[in-house]
Protein backbone atom coordinates (compact mmCIF):
# COMPACT_ATOMS: atom_id res chain seq x y z
CA UNK A 1 0.00 0.00 0.00
CA UNK A 2 1.32 3.36 -0.90
CA UNK A 3 1.00 5.63 1.84
CA UNK A 4 -1.30 9.15 0.69
CA UNK A 5 -0.44 12.42 2.03
CA UNK A 6 -3.35 14.76 2.30
CA UNK A 7 -3.51 17.57 -0.48
CA UNK A 8 -2.62 20.70 1.88
CA UNK A 9 0.97 18.92 2.22
CA UNK A 10 1.65 18.78 -2.04
CA UNK A 11 -0.05 22.34 -2.41
CA UNK A 12 2.57 23.92 0.33
CA UNK A 13 5.38 21.82 -1.61
CA UNK A 14 4.11 23.23 -4.93
CA UNK A 15 4.38 26.44 -4.04
CA UNK A 16 7.66 26.27 -2.06
CA UNK A 17 9.15 24.55 -5.35
CA UNK A 18 6.88 26.92 -7.44
CA UNK A 19 8.73 30.17 -5.38
CA UNK A 20 12.48 28.70 -5.83
CA UNK A 21 11.59 28.38 -9.14
CA UNK A 22 10.50 31.96 -9.56
CA UNK A 23 13.73 33.19 -7.79
CA UNK A 24 15.97 31.86 -9.61
CA UNK A 25 14.16 33.20 -13.01
CA UNK A 26 14.22 36.64 -11.91
CA UNK A 27 18.32 36.36 -11.09
CA UNK A 28 18.90 34.86 -14.37
CA UNK A 29 16.49 37.46 -16.50
CA UNK A 30 18.22 40.59 -14.95
CA UNK A 31 20.13 42.59 -16.92
CA UNK A 32 23.97 43.07 -16.88
CA UNK A 33 23.50 46.66 -15.73
CA UNK A 34 23.20 44.85 -11.99
CA UNK A 35 27.25 44.87 -11.53
CA UNK A 36 27.32 48.07 -13.58
CA UNK A 37 29.67 49.81 -10.64
CA UNK A 38 32.44 46.84 -10.72
CA UNK A 39 35.54 48.34 -10.60
CA UNK A 40 37.61 46.31 -13.20
CA UNK A 41 41.40 46.66 -13.30
CA UNK A 42 44.43 46.55 -15.48
CA UNK A 43 48.19 46.61 -14.06
CA UNK A 44 51.28 47.43 -16.18
CA UNK A 45 54.71 47.79 -15.83
CA UNK A 46 56.59 50.84 -17.77
CA UNK A 47 60.40 51.38 -17.44
CA UNK A 48 60.36 52.42 -13.55
CA UNK A 49 56.70 52.95 -12.76
CA UNK A 50 53.52 51.30 -12.34
CA UNK A 51 50.23 52.01 -14.66
CA UNK A 52 46.53 50.73 -13.18
CA UNK A 53 43.85 51.40 -15.77
CA UNK A 54 40.55 51.34 -14.16
CA UNK A 55 36.97 50.96 -15.88
CA UNK A 56 33.80 49.77 -15.55
CA UNK A 57 32.17 46.56 -17.10
CA UNK A 58 30.64 48.49 -19.24
CA UNK A 59 33.45 50.74 -20.63
CA UNK A 60 33.10 53.75 -18.84
CA UNK A 61 35.83 55.30 -16.64
CA UNK A 62 36.16 56.48 -13.12
CA UNK A 63 37.30 59.96 -13.50
CA UNK A 64 38.39 62.37 -10.78
CA UNK A 65 37.66 59.41 -8.70
CA UNK A 66 40.21 59.40 -4.62
CA UNK A 67 42.95 56.95 -4.55
CA UNK A 68 45.63 56.29 -1.73
CA UNK A 69 48.83 54.00 -2.73
CA UNK A 70 50.16 52.23 0.10
CA UNK A 71 53.89 50.89 0.06
CA UNK A 72 54.96 48.19 1.75
CA UNK A 73 54.46 47.66 5.61
CA UNK A 74 53.90 51.60 5.42
CA UNK A 75 51.46 52.96 7.89
CA UNK A 76 50.94 56.16 5.63
CA UNK A 77 50.12 56.41 2.42
CA UNK A 78 53.06 56.57 -0.62
CA UNK A 79 51.13 58.36 -2.47
CA UNK A 80 47.07 59.91 -2.85
CA UNK A 81 45.14 61.93 -5.51
CA UNK A 82 42.61 61.72 -7.92
CA UNK A 83 42.62 59.39 -11.15
CA UNK A 84 43.85 61.08 -14.31
CA UNK A 85 40.97 61.74 -17.27
CA UNK A 86 42.15 58.54 -18.85
CA UNK A 87 40.51 56.35 -15.80
CA UNK A 88 44.50 55.80 -14.91
CA UNK A 89 46.95 55.92 -11.54
CA UNK A 90 50.74 56.26 -11.95
CA UNK A 91 52.97 55.38 -10.03
CA UNK A 92 57.10 54.73 -9.24
CA UNK A 93 57.72 52.64 -6.48
CA UNK A 94 60.68 53.13 -4.68
CA UNK A 95 61.33 49.77 -3.07
CA UNK A 96 60.62 46.05 -3.74
CA UNK A 97 57.28 44.37 -2.17
CA UNK A 98 53.64 44.26 -1.54
CA UNK A 99 51.94 47.57 -2.77
CA UNK A 100 48.12 48.35 -3.16
CA UNK A 101 46.25 50.85 -5.00
CA UNK A 102 42.91 51.34 -2.95
CA UNK A 103 40.10 53.48 -4.77
CA UNK A 104 36.68 54.51 -3.75
CA UNK A 105 34.18 56.30 -5.50
CA UNK A 106 31.68 58.29 -4.43
CA UNK A 107 28.73 56.20 -4.60
CA UNK A 108 30.19 53.84 -2.10
CA UNK A 109 32.10 51.31 -4.81
CA UNK A 110 35.70 50.54 -5.17
CA UNK A 111 38.32 48.53 -5.63
CA UNK A 112 41.77 47.27 -4.19
CA UNK A 113 44.66 46.35 -6.19
CA UNK A 114 47.82 44.58 -4.68
CA UNK A 115 50.92 44.67 -6.74
CA UNK A 116 53.65 42.69 -6.26
CA UNK A 117 57.12 44.50 -6.99
CA UNK A 118 60.24 42.18 -7.86
CA UNK A 119 63.95 43.00 -6.23
CA UNK A 120 66.57 44.78 -8.70
CA UNK A 121 64.30 45.48 -11.82
CA UNK A 122 61.28 46.93 -10.40
CA UNK A 123 59.27 45.01 -12.44
CA UNK A 124 55.32 44.67 -11.54
CA UNK A 125 54.64 40.11 -11.07
CA UNK A 126 51.39 38.80 -11.79
CA UNK A 127 50.19 41.54 -14.35
CA UNK A 128 46.48 41.64 -15.10
CA UNK A 129 44.68 39.94 -12.17
CA UNK A 130 42.33 37.54 -13.16
CA UNK A 131 38.70 38.45 -12.13
CA UNK A 132 35.67 36.67 -12.56
CA UNK A 133 33.40 37.53 -15.47
CA UNK A 134 29.49 38.65 -15.17
CA UNK A 135 28.13 35.03 -16.30
CA UNK A 136 30.45 33.30 -13.44
CA UNK A 137 29.37 35.86 -10.96
CA UNK A 138 25.86 34.93 -12.00
CA UNK A 139 26.12 30.95 -11.78
CA UNK A 140 27.59 31.70 -8.72
CA UNK A 141 25.12 33.67 -7.38
CA UNK A 142 22.25 31.08 -8.56
CA UNK A 143 24.64 28.21 -7.37
CA UNK A 144 24.61 29.83 -3.64
CA UNK A 145 20.48 30.59 -3.74
CA UNK A 146 20.25 26.41 -4.62
CA UNK A 147 22.23 25.72 -1.78
CA UNK A 148 20.69 27.85 1.11
CA UNK A 149 17.19 26.62 -0.23
CA UNK A 150 18.67 23.07 -0.46
CA UNK A 151 19.77 23.56 3.24
CA UNK A 152 16.17 24.50 4.26
CA UNK A 153 14.32 22.07 2.70
CA UNK A 154 16.52 19.62 4.20
CA UNK A 155 15.92 21.40 7.66
CA UNK A 156 12.32 20.76 6.85
CA UNK A 157 12.71 17.50 5.93
CA UNK A 158 14.53 16.57 8.92
CA UNK A 159 12.19 18.86 11.24
CA UNK A 160 9.16 16.90 9.81
CA UNK A 161 10.44 13.66 11.59
CA UNK A 162 10.11 10.40 9.95
CA UNK A 163 7.23 9.50 8.31
CA UNK A 164 4.55 6.53 9.15
CA UNK A 165 3.52 4.27 6.68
Amino acid sequence: MVPTLPLRYWAREAWWRSSCLGLVFVFLTLPTPVSAHALLHDTYALDSAVLVEFYFPGGDKPFFESYRIMGPDDHRPFQTGRINAAGEVIFRPDRPGPWRVLVATEDGHGAEVRIDVEPGSLSVAGENETVLSQSARVIAGVGYLLGVFGAIGLWRVARAGPRSA
